[in-house]
């Protein structure tokens, strides 16, 4: 099984409420439930948040909540983001790789199901993606199962989306230019 999870916090440093702001007329977190829906190999999606509107909003969109820890807020290295959402599921024994998919990034280039299928054919432990400066980013972050019970990651491969790395207003005016 491979289960999807998109980290989307309440707060944001730098933008305010970015995960909910409007691009195009729709919410950021919007963009990123719609890229996880249409993937043929992604079983169940989830949302990890700290917030009620948040919630809600997933909810509305048919997808399930991982319920974030005060503690897994701010400046969280991510891998603890997706490590506590793997535990806090009640199969995890038949999980096979988590698919973590960031908010940020509304104008992915590479399909989930391509990132996928070279997780699984290359026996990978980790496949994340950077933009074309090299520059890492939270587009495509597929991470198997061994690490996330605490295994080391042995075998990881990076994919290049150069995609927009959301962080400012103006990033949304640049993306939303690019989306129509």
């Amino acid at each position: 099984m491979i289960i999807a999870v998109i980290p989307a916090k309440g707060f944001s440093r730098r933008l305010k409420g970015k995960n909910m702001i409007a691009v195009n007329g729709k919410p950021l977190l919007f963009y990123t439930i719609e890229y996880a829906k249409k993937s043929k190999l992604i079983d169940k999606i989830y949302i990890s948040t700290d917030d009620k509107k948040i919630e809600e909003y997933a909810l509305e969109n048919n997808v399930g909540i991982i319920r974030r820890p005060e503690s897994l807020g701010g400046e969280t290295p991510i891998l603890d983001v997706y490590r506590h959402s793997f535990d806090s599921l009640d199969f995890k024994s038949e999980i096979e790789a988590l698919v973590g998919l960031q908010c940020d990034h509304p104008d992915r280039n590479v399909g989930v199901d391509n990132s996928i299928e070279d997780f699984r054919l290359k026996k990978i432990d980790v496949l994340y993606s950077k933009d074309k400066n090299g520059k890492r980013n939270g587009a495509h972050f597929i991470i198997a199962k061994n690490v996330l019970i605490g295994d080391e990651i042995i075998n990881e491969k990076i994919i290049t989306d150069d995609c927009t790395n959301i962080h400012f207003l103006d990033d949304i005016k640049k993306v939303e230019a690019k989306l129509k």
